[in-house]
């Protein structure tokens, strides 16, 4: 980030104890404030496999609650003596939020297995719920780019979009599902080990490993995975007899959704594994004259514009070459 070193200490001196908080970013900004900066990009790398991002969420659903002292309102300063600084309403619901949505993942799952197991409930109607509730924001980016942002767009290539934003959000839906149980799994795990380090043993509150040392050597074996997501397959075979003994006129709407939660570690694990890279393609004469074109139109911008001391913008009269030019 950038801030200003004084007053970034000002407002945060003696505020937390040592090796108590995890998240940092939202509650520094509460005090410190922040800036408005527009004209910077930053840009961060994915997780480069499933395991991978499942650490990041356990570790950022672990940071949001050990907030939990300073939302209820009981947190200590360094000198341990009851927090003085008053967390704007704005903030407080900020880091609320944060926790609600740790819990969508553990509720989603519950809401399903008791529209399955519950005696004089429509099981199809609940699950409709579950789905409904992933469905619906990965499919909000479609409706948004059913209409062209501009003119000048043929209907062939709107069309191709918009079947592009189809198939990614089927897509994520799809997996969203899958993952449905091992996630549960995940934030349960988070959301206790949490609270009993924060409350009974003090210890490891700043357990934390970066993206980078989680995925080197990463095992990306089947069996890895089946071994990582191995308690989300438990929770859907737990739920798979629950429907078999309690309610088994359920048992068509519940088994895509337990085979899906089974198969999650195969899924994963396709995820991550590395696509091959392509072959090697040749460029028609089209495509290199086209390739070369806008290398020349870059080199010549700054051929022009640029020197080893000044950025200069160009002029409002500026003209691309409109001849491609042989490399």
């Amino acid at each position: 980030g950038i801030y200003d070193v004084d007053a970034f200490e000002a407002a945060l001196a003696g505020t937390v104890p040592e090796n108590t908080l995890l998240s940092h970013d939202l509650f520094e900004g509460l005090f410190a404030r922040a800036g408005l900066l527009t004209d910077v990009d930053l840009f961060e790398e994915f997780p480069t496999n499933y395991e991978v991002a499942a650490r990041r969420d356990h570790r950022w659903a672990r940071g949001d609650w050990q907030l939990l002292p300073w939302i209820l309102g009981h947190a200590r300063d360094v000198a341990g003596r009851k927090q003085k600084a008053r967390i704007p309403t704005r903030g407080r619901w900020k880091m609320v939020d944060n926790l609600r949505r740790s819990l969508i993942a553990p509720f989603s799952f519950l809401l399903a297995v008791a529209g399955w197991v519950l005696p004089g409930v429509p099981s199809l109607l609940w699950t409709g719920l579950v789905v409904g509730s992933v469905a619906v924001p990965t499919f909000i980016p479609v409706l948004d780019g059913l209409v062209p942002r501009r003119w000048g767009i043929s209907k062939r290539s709107h069309l191709r979009a918009v079947g592009r934003d189809i198939t990614v959000a089927l897509s994520q839906t799809l997996l969203v599902i899958a993952m449905l149980a091992h996630r549960a799994w995940l934030m349960v795990d988070a959301v206790v080990r949490t609270l009993g380090r924060l409350y009974l043993t003090k210890r490891n509150l700043l357990e934390w490993v970066t993206a980078a040392q989680a995925s080197y050597g990463a095992d990306l074996r089947l069996r890895a995975f089946y071994r990582d997501l191995r308690w989300g397959v438990v929770l859907a075979v737990g739920a798979g007899f629950l429907v078999v003994l309690l309610k088994p006129q359920a048992w068509p709407v519940a088994v895509p959704f337990v085979l899906l939660w089974v198969l999650a570690p195969v899924l994963a694990w396709r995820m991550s594994v590395p696509w091959k890279i392509a072959k090697k393609q040749i460029l028609s004469s089209r495509e290199t004259d086209s390739l070369r074109l806008i290398a020349r139109r870059t080199w010549r911008f700054f051929e022009m514009f640029v020197d080893d001391e000044e950025h200069a913008l160009p002029p409002d009269n500026f003209q691309e070459d409109p001849e491609p030019v042989e490399a």
